[in-house]
């Protein structure tokens, strides 16, 4: 990997936004330390957190260009500012909470040769508690492990990676908001631009925390969501109340679509199995989150608040 002193341009450029992620950052980085390729990487930390994050990177990880900010910064936020300060013609998201294989460099690089502007990888779950399959389920069941590479519609952003023209053309990502690696696919499709599915770039994400965070993180999500869909998409009265209209039905239908995509991996049945329940109620504070959203889009995102612009 590259030093930030180095001279040398990078080939490819690993950005990781950081929230108090102290507990879960050794692990990350440590991964990116034992990447088995000769390609020259850089890695940028976009820090926002008060748990010493940041203090830890700067002593352990010289290699890392570290970027701190005093204020919280949501992930579109920081992603923009890391983008901008990146040299690689190549980016690829990481999540502080994840940990990738010893190939993951060059499995990027390789699905980057295909003409493909972004590329997604494989979730995996990266912890065993009842709880961190739910979170799993109910959050990354898109992109759960599957044999081939193939075209979808969007990726997570712990496991998305883009050529710099990508960025250029549908960034930056908004800010001041959750969700904003989904409005940058909403402008992608738009474009009728897909996104390449490349399963041997394995992410695994590590969930720690319990279930009252978990249901609260659903539904604060799926809040942003809807009133980001709402402005973004124009949405008016009457169509968002055919949306609120269908959401009791949406933990059954959600249910459903996560056991079809499983045929994909159905080594994942039995957790499955074992979290369906809970994973319904997940489902339903995803609803909840939802319905709030659509019915007071205002109150989730102020429009003096609500930006597109990059962080300086």
């Amino acid at each position: 990997m590259s030093h930030p002193q180095d001279e040398k341009i990078p080939e490819l450029t690993v950005l990781i936004a950081s929230f108090n992620a102290r507990s879960t950052i050794k692990a990350c980085l440590d991964s990116l330390r034992g990447q088995r390729t000769a390609r020259c990487f850089e890695i940028i930390l976009v820090d926002s957190g008060t748990d010493g994050t940041a203090e830890l990177v700067a002593s352990q990880y010289p290699e890392v260009q570290l970027l701190h900010s005093p204020r919280r910064l949501y992930c579109g936020d920081a992603r923009n500012w890391g983008i901008a300060q990146a040299r690689a013609p190549l980016v690829a998201l990481l999540d502080a909470d994840c940990v990738v294989l010893d190939n993951w460099i060059e499995a990027v690089w390789e699905a980057h040769r295909h003409p493909h502007l972004t590329v997604a990888g494989a979730v995996h779950n990266g912890s065993r508690s009842l709880a961190s399959w739910v979170y799993y389920f109910c959050e990354f069941s898109l992109w759960v492990p599957a044999r081939y590479p193939r075209l979808i519609r969007e990726a997570p952003g712990c496991a998305l990676s883009m050529k710099r023209a990508a960025f250029e053309r549908f960034g930056p990502f908004p800010e001041k908001t959750y969700c904003s690696d989904t409005v940058f696919h909403w402008r992608m499709q738009s474009a009728g631009e897909q996104v390449l599915f490349w399963p041997t770039i394995a992410i695994y994400h590590t969930y720690q925390k319990g279930w009252g965070d978990l249901l609260s993180h659903i539904a604060e999500h799926r809040r942003y969501f809807a009133a980001i869909q709402v402005r973004e998409k124009g949405w008016g009265r009457a169509r968002r109340l055919i949306a609120m209209s269908a959401l009791p039905l949406l933990p059954f239908l959600l249910t459903g679509a996560v056991a079809w995509r499983l045929r994909r991996a159905p080594r994942l049945y039995l957790p499955f199995l074992a979290a369906a329940l809970p994973m319904f109620l997940g489902f339903c504070a995803r609803s909840c989150g939802e319905m709030l959203g659509y019915w007071r889009p205002q109150l989730t995102i102020a429009s003096r608040q609500y930006s597109t612009t990059a962080t300086q």
